[in-house]
C-alpha cells in the first residue's frame, strides 16, 4: 500500500500519470495499475477520467493530504528510536543555491556526516525558482535557498537560517563617492533579471529612484566578482560566499543599513517535518 500512496502523491503533484512514471521510473501502465490497486482497495475512485486528462475528483482531494502524512510517518519507521539518528540508513537529497554551496553547506555536511554516518546525501544544484519547484514535486527533500518574493504552496514550510546584507562592489582604484554616484556613474553589471535576486535590485533602484546603466546581466555571484575585479563595472551582491573567504579582489562598500538584504532559508514540505532526515538538517543548521 505504502508504493500505491506514493504513486498517487506523484500523480497528483505533478497532474499527469506519464509525468509520475518518468518521476519514479515506472512505465506509465505500471503506475495506472498501482492507482487502479489504491482505488480497489480503498473502494473510491479517485480521478475524473477522461479521454484528454484526469483530474482529482473530491475524494481524491480528500484524501491527498492524508496519504502524504501516512508517508511521512511510515519514513520515520526507518528510524530506530528517536535519538538513534546514527543508525539511520535513508537519503536526504538537499537543493542549495550556488553561494550556499561555498559558503555555509559544506559544515553543515561535515556536520551531518558526524550525526549520521550511514545516511545517503546527494547535493541538487540550482537556482532558487528551480528549487522550490523541484521541492513541490518531490525531486528533493529540502532546498537551502533564498526566501522567495512570490507566494508559496501551502505544503511548504520554510526556516530562517540567516540574513545576508548586500554591498557595493567596485574594482580596486576605482573612486568611490557615495552609493548613487558610484552607481548612476559607472557600468552595472545585474543579476539576472530572471532571479529572485535580479528582482530585488530592481525593486531597490525603483524604490531609491537610482538609474543604473546595465552593461551584462549574470546569474553567478563569483562570476560577477570576477567581472568587477576586471574592471567592467560595479555590481551590488550579497555578502556571501566564497569570494569572502580570502583577501577581497574588489572594493567593497557597506551599505550601512538593513535596507538590502536576503533571507537564507531551509525549506521542506510540511507532510516531512517529522521525517530523521529533515530533523537531522535542522539539527546542524541550529533550527
Amino acid at each position: 500500500m505504502i508504493r500505491e500512496l506514493k504513486t498517487f502523491v506523484a500523480v497528483c503533484e505533478l497532474d499527469s500519470f506519464a509525468a509520475a512514471a518518468r518521476h519514479i521510473n515506472l512505465t506509465q501502465s505500471a503506475v495506472s495499475a498501482q492507482i487502479k490497486t489504491l482505488e480497489d482497495n480503498l473502494g473510491l475512485a479517485l480521478f475524473t477520467r477522461s479521454a484528454r486528462a484526469i483530474t482529482l475528483n473530491p475524494q481524491g482531494t480528500r484524501i491527498l493530504p492524508i496519504a502524504k502524512e501516512i508517508l511521512a510517518l511510515y519514513a520515520t519507521m526507518q528510524l530506530p528510536s528517536d535519538t538513534d539518528i546514527a543508525s539511520y540508513y535513508g537519503q536526504l537529497k538537499i537543493g542549495a543555491i550556488n553561494s550556499v554551496q561555498v559558503g555555509i553547506l559544506p559544515e553543515a555536511l561535515k556536520a551531518i556526516t558526524l550525526l549520521a554516518p550511514l545516511m545517503q546525501t546527494e547535493i541538487i544544484p540550482g537556482r532558487s525558482i528551480e528549487l522550490f519547484e523541484k521541492l513541490e514535486v518531490g525531486s528533493i527533500d529540502a532546498a537551502i535557498t533564498i526566501q522567495p518574493a512570490f507566494a508559496l504552496p501551502k505544503d511548504i514550510v520554510t526556516q530562517s537560517i540567516m540574513t545576508e546584507p548586500y554591498v557595493l562592489i567596485s574594482p580596486k582604484k576605482w573612486p568611490f563617492y557615495s552609493l548613487r554616484q558610484t552607481l548612476e556613474q559607472h557600468p552595472f553589471i545585474h543579476y539576472s533579471l530572471q532571479s529572485s535576486a535580479g528582482a530585488k535590485l530592481s525593486r531597490f533602484f525603483k524604490q531609491q529612484d537610482i538609474k543604473v546603466n546595465t552593461i551584462m546581466e549574470i546569474n553567478d555571484l563569483d562570476a560577477i566578482v570576477r567581472m568587477v575585479e576586471s574592471g567592467l563595472g560595479v555590481a551590488l551582491i550579497p555578502y556571501a560566499g566564497l569570494w569572502i573567504r580570502s583577501t577581497a579582489p574588489v572594493q567593497i562598500h557597506h551599505l550601512g543599513d538593513n535596507s538590502l538584504v536576503r533571507e537564507v532559508v531551509l525549506a521542506y514540505r510540511y507532510a516531512d517535518r517529522q521525517r530523521p532526515q529533515i530533523n537531522a538538517l535542522k539539527q546542524v543548521l541550529g533550527l
